[in-house]
């Protein structure tokens, strides 16, 4: 973990720089992650501390919270249970997200051998979107790079995503069109 306190208008102490250490990796160790950055700054304006922390941990998360007050332990104590709390609605969040996902494993036991073996996960859908094209694709964004809808004009599965030369691509599922071609 890089560490980093320093202070503006003051002198940050030891015994307050290796306490900030320890509690920052207890609460590493508490949610189950690692701070790849830790930046602490306190700050004295007039008779108030303020401490502002950013971190950075290994899930590629960022926390920065501020706090202020007469004592600059407190101030830190203050600023770190920001950061927990920060930490706790993520978590929360996560579990919430993942709840109805099922992990399967189609390809027997030759991917439950290998280390990197990748989890299908079954996403389950109570009922689809009705939309027409463009709404659909007004849906992808960064974090939704893929969208499965009802196709208001033919009622079939349609899925719209970002393709990779960044232009949006449309996959029309219509079992009648096969069956008509056929004919």
């Amino acid at each position: 973990m890089k560490f980093s306190f320093s202070g503006r208008h003051m002198e940050v102490g030891e015994a307050l720089t290796s306490r900030a250490k320890e509690a920052c990796e207890a609460l590493a160790t508490k949610y189950g992650t690692e701070f790849i950055e830790v930046n602490a700054v306190m700050k004295k304006d007039a008779y108030i501390f303020r401490c502002d922390i950013s971190v950075k941990t290994s899930e590629g998360n960022s926390y920065h919270a501020g706090d202020g007050t007469d004592d600059p332990h407190i101030s830190f104590d203050l600023t770190l249970q920001k950061i927990e709390q920060q930490m706790k609605k993520k978590k929360k969040m996560e579990r919430t997200f993942h709840k109805d996902r099922i992990e399967i494993n189609i390809f027997g036991n030759s991917f439950e051998e290998e280390e990197n073996a990748p989890a299908i996960i079954a996403e389950i859908i109570d009922d689809l979107p009705i939309l027409s094209v463009s709404d659909a694709a007004k849906h992808l964004n960064e974090k939704t790079k893929v969208f499965v809808f009802e196709n208001i004009s033919n009622k079939a599965v349609n899925v719209v995503y970002i393709r990779n030369d960044g232009n949006i691509g449309w996959i029309d599922y219509n079992p009648n069109a096969k069956v008509a071609a056929e004919k």
